[in-house]
């Protein structure tokens, strides 16, 4: 009778297990487009065996049937590992390509609008100029192209700074994701852990769910993880731990002192998520991740066109002499620093190297242009000028010889290392008077002004009634060119002013560029005609030459240095290269991404023909158990009946 009974429970466990794999089966067929869904299969094994009769040496067993072993995910570790290290590649340079395309289209080279016809229109106009100096029709288009080429300028440059405020929202958005990807990782950790703790039961949607994030986070940064003995999974993102047993390490931002862009940081730990000092590269393991890519390619500092150094030329010093020799060593050593901070924090960003080239080439027209009009000469001198109201004139440069301070500081509180004399002092040479602590109570002891002041005896004039001298053809805004005053000896001298209407240091640089009001209103004010009211083809036949000057390298890398059209030519086939390069970079980390994923969906993706087969398969299964129990239910009933009648 026991046997019998027990024939029951072989046949109830064949309908238990045979359901269970009916159940998973429509699971499968179910979510069969779902995304990131995995096959689950199901795995069977014997039930407990017993010993027939009570002899202690007996082989005789049967057993009490089948049970369900494992629902089990049909899944690679391997390649899921894969899978998120290249596509963190990927995230990683399509941010850079992004910028890079976005830098092509604002230059207009590849729409037919182009800024290098900016740069033709110029030239034509000053060449037609330097046929006629005195021509109304000639002033007027060297008018209307020079406001064209300014205003293009700034153009472009404030849409490249318009895309970092657009790279900025895109960081402070990863930064986000990035949280919310932890947060929902270490709840499925909880939910995971809490379902298939010692009950047997198989959490795989969850884990499913829990791998999507993975993948998605794989994207946004460089991450590692394991998974624990209890199923829990343990996540480190660029080397803090993210997600572990106990919270999630959230991160933060922070802002730039000198500028609004954000910075991820790990308030927890106290420091930056990224060194984005460290070089870049694929044998260094650290490309990876859209949010960094994204910073990169944003940049985090202000730049303008000094930041490209420039590499000092030896014919421009006596290195003959001890004092012209430690001049070139001093300028170069300087070169040095520069060229270590253009490396480091400008090369890397598309954005950053092209607002830096861009405002360099920019700078250098625009000073080519006002120096021939208002060709300048420095003077040195021991004390400083005052204008009409005896206010100091900042100088071009201060020199200090011998200072006991082996550091000073700017009015904006920055450090000023010394070069160190041998004897105890330091020398400076700044475009700013400097302090001898950070509290700015106190100046250093000036040995030497610098200043720019209008050549006399080069200058031309205008041909207006009033003769007019000075008057540049690009102005910076809120900032006149020069400041009259009188010398030493009474004379009238034009000073170079240095500083804008706030008292903030000003420059010929793109974003502070306007036309001079003054020459647009009356072209008759272009410094072109002689002091005896001459036309000066020879002046104009300078605007012309300039274009043919040496006047700086495109990067520090190029030592060559260019004239303004090959200048422009060699920047915009530099990103044209680089754009190329990042192409084909992504092209093939798109086809590893999707190889690999392909490889999970030819193991993991659920085949609907495959799948109707195991239906039908545990289907008849399920019969079959049914038309067991029904045998030995029907022999059971003869056998009770049998005994009864007996």
């Amino acid at each position: 009778m026991a046997n019998g009974m027990g024939s029951l429970y072989i046949g109830v466990s064949g309908l238990h297990s045979a359901q269970t794999a009916l159940n998973t089966t429509a699971h499968n067929l179910a979510n069969i487009n779902t995304e990131g869904y995995t096959r689950q299969q199901i795995t069977f094994e014997d039930m407990t065996y017993l010993t027939v009769g009570t002899r202690s040496n007996t082989i005789d067993k049967y057993g009490l049937g089948v049970s369900v072993s494992e629902i089990r995910r049909i899944r690679d570790t391997f390649i899921d590992r894969a899978y998120r290290t290249e596509n963190g590649r990927l995230g990683y340079y399509e941010s850079n390509l992004k910028a890079v395309e976005e830098v092509e289209d604002l230059f207009g080279e590849m729409q037919g609008v182009t800024y290098q016809d900016c740069l033709k229109n110029l030239y034509s106009a000053v060449n037609e100029l330097s046929k006629n100096p005195e021509s109304t029709v000639a002033r007027s288009s060297l008018i209307q192209y020079t406001s064209a080429f300014v205003n293009r300028s700034n153009k472009i440059y404030e849409s490249l700074k318009d895309y970092q405020t657009t790279l900025n929202t895109e960081v402070q958005n990863s930064v986000n994701r990035i949280n919310e990807l932890g947060q929902t990782i270490f709840a499925l950790n909880k939910q995971i852990q809490g379902i298939e703790s010692g009950s047997g039961e198989y959490a795989n949607d969850l884990r499913d769910q829990r791998d999507n994030a993975l993948d998605e986070l794989s994207g946004y940064i460089k991450m590692s993880y394991y998974e624990e003995a209890n199923g829990r999974v343990i996540v480190t993102c660029e080397g803090i731990p993210f997600v572990n047993e106990n919270n999630v390490t959230e991160m933060s931002t922070r802002t730039m002192d000198s500028n609004s862009l954000l910075i991820p940081t790990w308030p927890s730990f106290e420091k930056d998520v990224f060194d984005i000092t460290q070089p870049i590269s694929n044998g260094s393991k650290n490309d990876m991740g859209s949010l960094k890519g994204a910073i990169i390619a944003r940049g985090s500092v202000n730049v303008k066109a000094s930041d490209v150094p420039v590499k000092p030329d030896e014919s421009d010093y006596d290195l003959t002499t001890a004092e012209g020799q430690a001049a070139y060593d001093a300028a170069n050593a300087a070169y040095q620093e520069k060229q270590d901070y253009y490396n480091t924090y400008i090369e890397p960003s598309a954005i950053l190297s092209a607002m830096a080239g861009l405002d360099k080439l920019v700078n250098g027209i625009v000073e080519s242009i006002n120096d021939v009009l208002c060709p300048e000469k420095e003077i040195t001198l021991d004390a400083p000028l005052t204008d009409s109201e005896g206010n100091e004139i900042a100088a071009a440069k201060y020199t200090y010889k011998a200072s006991s301070n082996a550091v000073l500081y700017t009015r904006h509180g920055q450090a000023v290392q010394g070069t160190d004399n041998g004897d105890g002092t330091y020398s400076y040479t700044s475009e700013e008077a400097l302090f001898t602590d950070e509290t700015l109570t106190q100046k250093e002891q000036v040995d030497s002004y610098v200043y720019s002041v209008l050549d006399m005896d080069k200058t031309d004039y205008g041909m207006d009634d009033d003769k007019t001298i000075g008057e540049e053809l690009i102005s910076r805004t809120n900032t006149k060119r020069y400041i009259v005053t009188t010398d030493a000896n009474g004379g009238t001298i034009y000073v170079r002013n240095n500083l804008d209407v706030k008292g903030n240091q000003s420059y010929y640089t793109i974003g502070s560029l306007e036309m001079n009001k003054e020459v647009a209103q009356n072209v008759g004010k272009i410094a072109l005609t002689t002091k005896q009211g001459k036309e000066d083809f020879d002046k104009a036949q300078e605007l012309v030459d300039m274009w043919e000057n040496k006047f700086a390298s495109l990067n520090p890398e190029v030592y060559a240095k260019s004239d303004f059209n090959t200048y422009y030519t060699n920047f915009i086939s530099e990103y044209a290269t680089m754009g190329r390069v990042l192409d084909n970079y992504v092209g093939n980390q798109e086809t590893m991404v999707n190889g690999y994923d392909n490889q999970r969906l030819q193991l993991q993706g659920v085949s609907s023909d495959e799948e109707l087969e195991k239906m039908i398969k545990f289907q008849q299964a399920y019969n079959a158990a049914s038309r067991y129990i029904n045998v030995v239910s029907d022999m059971l009933e003869s056998l009770i009946v049998s005994l009864g009648n007996a």
